[in-house]
Order: C-alpha cells, then structure tokens, then sequence
C-alpha cells in the first residue's frame, strides 16, 4: 500500500473550498455596504413643485389612408353566405341551388 500525503487535498475538498470562496466574496460586498449606511433623524422637507415648461409646437396632421375594399362574408369553405340567388347575383357569386359560390 501506498501512503497518501496528509497535506494532499482532495478534488472534493478543494471544490468545497472554491465554492466556500465564491460565497463569500459574493456575499461581503452587501455587508460591507450594509455598515456605511446611516439613519436618518426624520424625513426631509417636501421639495418645491417646478414650474410648468411651455407647449409645445402642433405637429403637421397626417395624410389620410386608402379606403379598403368591402369585405364578402364566407364561412371556411369560401361559400358565402346568401338566401337566395339574388343575394348570390349582389354579391358577385353564382346559385347552385342551394349555396352561393363566390370564390
């Protein structure tokens, strides 16, 4: 058998170690912030409002859009929806009888 060195660490030692290090180096900085802050006697006077800055100028009005185009009412299919085949013919569409198809 061989004989290990007492002074010899571990991988799991030394893990344990640089883990321990990272906490605490972490973790002092909020101590140590901690001690310079001070209590206060009371709350401070109220500031003065400031004074109301002057309005700006009107922006030029934009420019109107196209308008769209109606939209045709239809279910998934693309069949519309009409009760007859007048309501077929207004909508551009043709009468099968008992669906219009406008597509």
């Amino acid at each position: 058998m061989t004989e290990k060195k007492t002074s010899e660490l571990s991988r799991r030692a030394l893990l344990t170690r640089i883990g321990g290090l990272a906490a605490a180096a972490y973790t002092v900085p909020a101590f140590t912030t901690m001690s310079m802050a001070h209590a206060s006697s009371g709350s401070s006077a109220a500031s003065s409002n400031s004074s109301a800055s002057s309005p700006s100028e009107p922006s030029e009005p934009s420019e109107a859009s196209e308008a769209s185009d109606a939209s045709k009412a239809s279910d998934a299919s693309g069949v519309s929806v009409a009760s007859g085949p007048s309501d077929c013919e207004s909508m551009g569409g043709t009468w099968n009888g008992e669906t219009c198809d406008v597509s």
